[in-house]
């Protein structure tokens, strides 16, 4: 009798345990559910990537621009960078105020552009893009104009961001010609950062997201919570950023809001070390602007995002990795599944043709651009 109880017991406590592993199992699971007519994407803590496919990154090293023995191999400062579909590398150097081509092995082409406000030249250039239409445009926060290049370095034409959308900075162009960026508004006695959506002509279309820094004119800064991430998908539908929470919200061409991926994650806590570090990047900055920063308890949920060909989204993280500057990135699928995992030193900037392009920082703050192949297992 005491041989079968304790039988029973045992297959008892067998089935509990399936049961209880089960429910494990689930609470684990990628949820898909449509709210309100949108498509959400609920990712657990940890990728779950699916059966049998390929899902682990493998990074090797090809080369590095920006670690020459002559002057014109390198640049004092890779403010932003895009890929042509030869492969050549169009670098806009902030500091120098001029864009280096390099071809696809990284040796120096060509270099354009010069410091100053009349047509073509550059006086805060703070972005670049290889638009659909194969045009340069660089976008000049100071000048407060889109200027055009053709892809040899011929100044085209510019367009004012002075009148129509004022402040405009980071701008993408879709397909179509229309417009993404980023635009300071004042509304109701408070100063709002927007993402906006805009034709060709730069009349506003729509808003997808908004943050109130309003505490700017305060004397309060968080400077981690300033700056959007946004994309074109496939499609020209456009993918955003959230700066509170890990959520990355999906619009239609049309301003429909048609899709949400969020996933779990555990808060990283800002420390006096992470803020001085921070402050240690940038050593020419006013004591004053110094004071009026001023950081929150806790890391936003994620960094930035970046995008492949094969529309796999790349978020990177504040969560660091096991060696000195790495940080862990996330990696979604095209529909939104959290399917990968992995730690890097560098700053994701562009994924053309199975390579990744990134910024990488040494520790006197001298920057490369590092070129990988890109292959999945």
């Amino acid at each position: 009798m005491k041989k079968f109880v304790l039988r029973l017991f045992l297959v008892e406590s067998a089935v509990i345990f399936l049961i209880f592993s089960s429910v494990l199992l689930k609470a684990d699971d990628i949820k898909i559910r449509i709210e309100n007519g949108i498509e959400v994407i609920y990712n657990p803590e940890k990728p779950v990537p699916p059966k049998g496919s390929a899902a682990k990154i493998v990074l090797r090293q090809e080369f590095s621009i920006g670690v020459g023995r002559f002057d014109e191999d390198r640049f004092g400062e890779l403010t932003s960078m895009d890929v042509d579909s030869d492969g050549n590398i169009y670098i806009l150097d902030g500091k120098e105020k001029r864009i280096k081509v390099f071809d696809s092995a990284g040796k120096i082409i060509n270099k354009f552009g010069k410091e100053g406000q009349g047509p073509g030249e550059l006086n805060l250039p703070v972005s670049l893009q290889i638009t659909p239409a194969r045009e340069i445009v660089i976008g000049d926060a100071s000048n407060q104009k889109l200027m055009f290049f053709s892809l040899e370095g011929k100044f085209l034409r510019e367009m004012s961001t002075a009148t129509k959308a004022r402040g405009l900075v980071l701008p993408l162009f879709d397909s179509q010609g229309n417009i993404i960026g980023q635009q300071i508004v004042q509304a109701e006695g408070k100063i709002i950062r927007e993402v906006r959506k805009y034709d060709h002509e730069l009349n506003s279309l729509f808003t997808m997201a908004s943050v109130d820094i309003t505490g700017v004119i305060q004397g309060k800064i968080d400077p981690f919570r300033m700056v959007f991430s946004y994309q074109f998908g496939k499609d020209n539908i456009i993918y955003c950023s959230d700066l509170d929470k890990y959520e990355i919200e999906i619009f239609s061409p049309e301003g429909k809001l048609i899709k949400r991926i969020l996933k779990d994650y555990v808060p990283v806590k800002l420390r006096e070390k992470d803020k001085e570090e921070f402050f240690g990047r940038m050593p020419e900055i006013d004591p004053q602007a110094k004071g009026r920063i001023k950081f929150s308890e806790y890391f936003p949920a994620y960094q930035n995002f970046t995008m492949d060909e094969q529309w796999r989204l790349f978020v990177r993280t504040f969560e660091k990795g096991k060696n000195k500057g790495e940080y862990y990135l996330d990696v979604f699928d095209e529909e939104g599944k959290y399917i990968a995992k992995f730690s890097f030193k560098g700053e994701p900037r562009a994924w053309r043709g199975n390579k990744l392009y990134a910024m990488e920082e040494d520790e006197s703050g001298f920057q490369t651009l590092k070129i990988y192949s890109v292959c999945w297992e």
